[in-house]
């Protein structure tokens, strides 16, 4: 046999391993750039999504779980999103009836066995200044409690979608995250 034959199918076969493990690599690292897990010195950023919107409205609520795996109390100060996809990112928390907030409801019911069917029936979202985030602690942003609300969206949000939330922390620094829209 002629070993130039043999060597020409042989290279043909390399070049394709070497390609299909280059597609391989290049799939794994697409995929891991698409993860729900957003690390930044200390602070983890897991499960970050926001609700599809109802019909044409403008605003949006972001939410997302924040982990402190350091030592010292971090705040979360901040989010922002390009100005071409919304006109703010600020942060709130719903408030109970009487100023309560949806945390301090649920401290007042765990202690007392009778609660007034007043307090419980009016809600409303307050913007606060910044969330705590308790030395190795977690704070989770979920409907009926601390969310990101978005004002003046360029377009409804459609389950599916993805954009980009830039989180200010004190200790943390700046985080960007990606949020997915979900259906509600």
């Amino acid at each position: 046999m002629n070993p130039r034959l043999l060597s020409r199918p042989m290279a043909l076969v390399a070049l394709t391993l070497i390609a299909g493990l280059a597609l391989a690599a290049s799939a794994c690292s697409s995929s891991g750039s698409s993860s729900s897990t957003f690390t930044s010195k200390n602070i983890v950023v897991s499960n970050v999504w926001a609700r599809e919107s109802a019909g044409s409205t403008d605003t949006g609520a972001v939410y997302l779980t924040i982990e402190n795996n350091s030592a010292t109390v971090d705040k979360l100060f901040s989010a922002s999103v390009p100005q071409s996809f919304a006109k703010s990112a600020s942060i709130h928390e719903m408030v109970m009836a009487a100023g309560s907030t949806a945390t301090t409801m649920a401290m007042e019911s765990a202690s007392s066995t009778t609660m007034g069917s007043d307090s419980s029936s009016m809600m409303s979202m307050k913007e606060v200044a910044s969330v705590a985030i308790p030395a190795n602690g977690t704070v989770t942003f979920e409907p009926g409690g601390y969310h990101i609300t978005l004002t003046g969206l360029a377009a409804p949000l459609k389950v599916g979608q993805k954009f980009d939330i830039n989180l200010g922390f004190l200790n943390g620094g700046v985080m960007k995250v990606t949020a997915t829209v979900k259906a509600p």
